[in-house]
């Protein structure tokens, strides 16, 4: 018995694990906790591309057209709203142009004729902000449109066929008008002239043919919300787009292409 006593008192613990796993003591002030907050994050910003991705392929594309905007009527990334190929294949003899237009102030509220669209040779198209209508103008030939106030969107659309302008607003027929001559032709693309209004333009369409005023008013119903905005998808898409993922290699920002002075160009201070 006094053996048994002293190898049971002389003897070692032993610690039993579980197939395949293992523990082990931490050691005082260490910590084993692993950060999954940056993978985590990188996880929901590929989610939320994939899924704007996938949004936008299955949105269906107005006819006529191609899905544009906002574009920023005061400093444009790029002026062009109608390109020249766009423009030699379906703005000739009969065409109509349809967009979205949001006016949200005028510089000088004076100025009676403030530039907004110009096809050069062709016509130009100016806001009048005190009386808050669309000037379209062919050579000596101008046409008024009425009712285009500020702060609102609103669907120009501009058909031509011969010596025949129609105007139509948010789908409705509000002006015809007959040319003393047929403009000429141009190969010139159709571009916003920047600096003149502060604003913003949207869903810019392009129809080889003048559009009859039923298909006008199906086309605003197919592109406008209930509150008679240009579609372009729901709010959270405009979010997402302002999202930027951080940079994994370079957490400062510069990426060691930081600026550097020509050394004739230090400055030397001796108070410093």
């Amino acid at each position: 018995m006094d053996r048994l006593s002293a190898l049971f008192k002389n003897a070692v613990p032993v610690s039993f694990t579980g197939f395949g796993t293992s523990k082990t003591a931490p050691a005082f002030g260490s910590s084993t906790e692993n950060n999954f907050a940056f993978p985590i994050l990188i996880g929901v910003i590929a989610i939320a591309v994939i899924i704007v991705i996938i949004y936008v392929s299955l949105q269906p594309r107005p006819p006529g057209g191609t899905l544009v905007g906002p574009i920023d009527l005061f400093a444009p990334e790029s002026p062009v709203i109608v390109a020249r190929p766009a423009v030699a294949s379906m703005m000739n003899a009969s065409y109509s142009l349809s967009f979205y237009l949001f006016i949200e102030a005028v510089p000088d509220m004076r100025n009676g004729a403030t530039p907004l669209l110009t096809w050069p040779g062709v016509w130009n198209l100016q806001y009048n902000p005190a009386q808050e209508q669309l000037n379209l103008v062919f050579g000596s030939n101008t046409i008024v449109i009425p009712n285009i106030p500020m702060q609102r969107w609103s669907q120009i659309v501009i058909t031509f066929e011969g010596r025949t302008v129609d105007i139509l607003i948010n789908g409705a027929l509000v002006r015809t008008h007959t040319l003393d001559n047929v403009p000429p032709a141009s190969a010139a693309s159709v571009e916003v002239v920047p600096a003149g209004i502060i604003g913003t333009m949207a869903i810019i369409q392009t129809w080889g043919k003048r559009l009859p005023v039923s298909d006008a008013a199906a086309n605003y119903t197919a592109t406008s919300d209930s509150r008679g905005r240009p579609n372009l998808g729901p709010d959270f898409i405009n979010i997402l787009k302002n999202i930027s993922l951080p940079k994994m290699f370079c957490p400062s920002g510069d990426c060691g292409i930081s600026p550097a002075a020509n050394p004739s160009q230090v400055w030397e201070f001796p108070y410093a």
